[in-house]
């Protein structure tokens, strides 16, 4: 798979909607709700999955040169830290995507 069109769909399928509850959270104020910052994840068919398979899913598509295992860390933080209710630890998945990104320059098309 052409590693933009890998990294988009770990972006959209996957960072997205764990990440954009807390962003809303975050620039609404006020405190977490329980359960409020659990994303509800699909898998390609459309069935409900959790944060780690639909990873292990879209690993098993990465280009070679793609730096999994931080990210994959900072994605189980990330998925532990949305039980919790910690906002910061659910934002930080942010960064562990540039991470990724990074990763995958001059990676061949």
């Amino acid at each position: 798979m052409d590693p933009g069109a890998w990294l988009a769909r770990v972006r959209h399928d996957l960072v997205k909607r764990l990440v954009w509850p807390a962003r809303d959270r975050r620039d609404a104020g006020g405190p977490v709700l329980p359960g409020e910052l659990v994303a509800a994840l699909v898998d390609d068919e459309g069935r409900p999955t959790g944060a780690a398979a639909l990873w292990a899913a879209l690993a098993a598509e990465a280009p070679p040169r793609a730096d999994l295992p931080p990210f994959a860390h900072a994605l189980e933080r990330a998925a532990a830290a949305a039980v919790a209710g910690d906002l910061d630890g659910v934002l930080a998945l942010e960064p562990a995507l540039a991470a990724l990104a990074r990763s995958l320059e001059g990676s061949p098309r």
